[in-house]
């Protein structure tokens, strides 16, 4: 006899596969084996749907009705989906041209905006989100960095400021934002400086808006800083280790662009190389990745200083680069670049504890977790 099997509050989880060229998806349902009586979370496969090569940053709209995609490899471009809500799967809407090689894209606030930022190229993007989902091709913005390799770019909780760490200058960028006008971007920036060859990549804001995160690729530090709340402006007030005391890596060195020749023959096995930064919804805990180091690390968060406690270091799965926490900060999902296998945790809501339930097949060369709640 089979499990009983009932639905998650529809939760579903998308994952890109850069070696693949595709998008898994799953849907996290709770099984109830033959003669038990409690339920056991599971990822239940939905498909995958064809992208294309190195597709890799990825978001959902506010309203979960449309995925985005970008692809990394020429000819560049953002792919759209249509998410339907009654079994999660992607049917495909547009395919809109880039005009660069975008590490990182993210939504503002009012879903009005799709922001971008070239690793490679050292420049900004923003373009216009229609009400049909679709995306103008030519951009509103598109403005140089300012500021070597860029690797992020979010805004605030306010919509009213946007940061963009850049791994190859130590420094962080923070604009000021009006989604209202018609270039929503203040190019002008406050520069926020980094000690040397840390390399800030990722960045997140606490659900408070007092609080900012950044994860350091070279050095494995979580750089906190408070939150200016007129200017937006971020203050020093920590900085901490992602890695147990006893790690053996070393720090790390910049890394060639993702599908440059030099990057085959870059060995970084023993360096530092840290990747992902999460808050759960509720902001009481913080969890990183490194990929060297095959780990995920979890903080727990003061809501009064902001400032974090190292809690654990766990193995996870081999080299990985992204990992995502779902909308109700009970459950996380990693990938590994180079495992084809996606680990599901639960996410202890006293201690932050990560428990793993199961391992799932997934793709080659993951990248991106993203979690929508219908």
């Amino acid at each position: 006899m089979t499990d009983k099997t009932s639905k998650s509050a529809n939760t579903y989880v998308y994952i890109s596969n850069a070696d693949d060229g595709d998008i898994c998806a799953y849907e996290l349902v709770s099984s109830q084996p033959q003669g038990s009586k409690s339920t056991t979370p599971h990822l239940e496969p939905l498909g995958r749907i064809e992208v294309g090569n190195l597709v890799m940053p990825m978001v959902a709209s506010q309203d979960a009705m449309t995925l985005f995609a970008a692809v990394r490899s020429a000819p560049y471009a953002l792919h759209s989906f249509r998410i339907n809500p009654t079994d999660g799967k992607l049917n495909r809407l547009a395919t809109t041209p880039l005009p660069d090689s975008m590490v990182y894209i993210s939504l503002d606030m009012s879903g009005k905006w799709l922001l971008s930022t070239s690793f490679g190229g050292n420049k900004n993007y923003v373009h216009k989100v229609n009400q049909d989902s679709s995306v103008d091709p030519i951009p509103v913005q598109s403005f140089a960095s300012g500021g070597k390799n860029p690797h992020s770019i979010v805004t605030d909780q306010n919509n009213q400021v946007v940061y963009i760490p850049h791994l190859g200058s130590d420094e962080i960028k923070v604009h000021l934002f009006n989604p209202t006008l018609a270039k929503p971007i203040d190019e002008s920036p406050v520069v926020v400086s980094v000690e040397k060859e840390f390399g800030p990549r990722h960045i997140v804001v606490s659900p408070d808006n007092k609080f900012a995160y950044a994860i350091t690729e070279m050095m494995g530090k979580v750089l906190v800083y408070s939150i200016d709340s007129n200017s937006g402006t971020l203050t020093p007030l920590q900085s901490i280790s992602s890695l147990p005391i006893d790690t053996k890596l070393v720090p790390g060195k910049p890394r060639p662009p993702t599908g440059s020749p030099d990057a085959v023959a870059f060995d970084d096995s023993n360096m530092i190389y840290s990747a992902e930064i999460k808050l759960t919804p509720n902001g009481k805990y913080l969890y990183t990745s490194d990929r060297a180091n095959n780990s995920l690390s979890g903080f727990e968060v003061d809501s009064t200083t902001g400032r974090l406690k190292y809690l654990f270091t766990t193995p996870t799965e081999q080299m990985p680069r992204g990992f995502g926490i779902d909308p109700d900060g009970a459950f996380l999902v990693a990938t590994g670049q180079k495992s084809e296998n996606v680990s599901l945790y639960s996410i202890n809501q006293d201690s932050g504890e990560l428990k793993l339930i199961e391992r799932v097949p997934g793709g080659k060369g993951a990248n991106w977790v993203t979690f929508v709640k219908k």
